[in-house]
């Protein structure tokens, strides 16, 4: 399986101080994850994502496209592999993203000799729990007129994927349920999910409490001779809130070091973007 390229940077804040008798603390992860997709290596494209129409666009060293008249146009999208956010033991519920897809549409002559230039297209983020139960497409915004100098390379979209507190209640009153049991680890969320699942099977498609797993979709006229070298997604996100000790150190040192990885019964050979520092 080809190596994936994608990078992490992890910062802990402890933020408060041990209660006395107490054997937890609160503290927030900051987390920046990065996804880069280089369209000009067709081994490292058709490992992070697929594309449409298929029989159509091709992978040269000049990126994805298709060549053909500058006028001319295939509807086409490009879309990511799932990328697994927050840690093994907690989940995110809100995340801060931006994309950038190089190059810019280039300007071109119609035939009646005016010029124009194309549609930069569309790009959408969506996540899931579980791989299996995903979130509607919600659409990024383009940034490139009102935030980006017309020069600035490529084209440019921000967004956030957010957690409704009303969609995430549910998850929270059965995850303090889980923290009053006697388990090893009273804030490994990934356990809390295999009892919640236990009780309730069809929990992920009633819910969608928070975010494990994000994938991004972009949308547009591919023109004829116009390929896209690169897919450039930048994202951040806090995960906050009580943390317990586990009771065995040991056994979760490495914890910290693992992005969320809980997949729906049924799809666990699907290939997800790893976590690489």
């Amino acid at each position: 399986m080809p190596r994936l390229t994608t990078s992490t940077t992890v910062c802990l804040l402890i933020v408060c101080t041990l209660l006395a008798t107490s054997v937890s603390h609160a503290a927030v992860i900051v987390e920046f994850k990065s996804l880069k997709i280089d369209f000009t290596n067709p081994k490292d494209a058709s490992a992070k994502a697929s594309w449409s129409p298929a029989n159509k666009l091709s992978i040269t060293d000049e990126g994805l496209g298709w060549d053909g008249p500058a006028n001319a146009s295939v509807d086409g999208w490009i879309q990511t592999k799932p990328l697994a956010v927050g840690l093994s033991w907690r989940t995110a519920t809100s995340i801060s993203l931006q994309v950038t897809i190089d190059p810019k549409p280039k300007e071109f002559i119609l035939p009646n000799g005016q010029k124009s230039t194309p549609y930069a297209g569309r790009v959408f983020a969506r996540y899931s729990p579980d791989m299996k139960h995903w979130s509607t497409w919600q659409e990024l915004q383009s940034t490139d007129l009102g935030q980006n100098p017309p020069k600035k390379s490529g084209r440019h979209f921000s967004g956030r994927l957010t957690v409704p507190n009303r969609a995430r209640h549910p998850y929270g009153l059965l995850l303090s349920e889980y923290s009053k049991q006697d388990v090893p680890w009273k804030s490994d969320e990934e356990a809390a999910v295999d009892w919640i699942l236990k009780q309730q099977p069809d929990f992920f498609s009633k819910h969608l409490p928070f975010i494990g797993y994000v994938e991004f979709l972009f949308e547009g006229g591919m023109y004829g001779n116009q390929r896209i070298r690169s897919f450039n997604a930048d994202l951040s996100y806090a995960l906050s809130g009580l943390h317990a000790i586990p009771r065995d150190k040991d056994v979760y040192k490495n914890r910290d070091s693992v992005p969320w990885r809980f997949k729906a019964t049924g799809i666990k050979n699907i290939e997800i973007l790893p976590n690489q520092k």
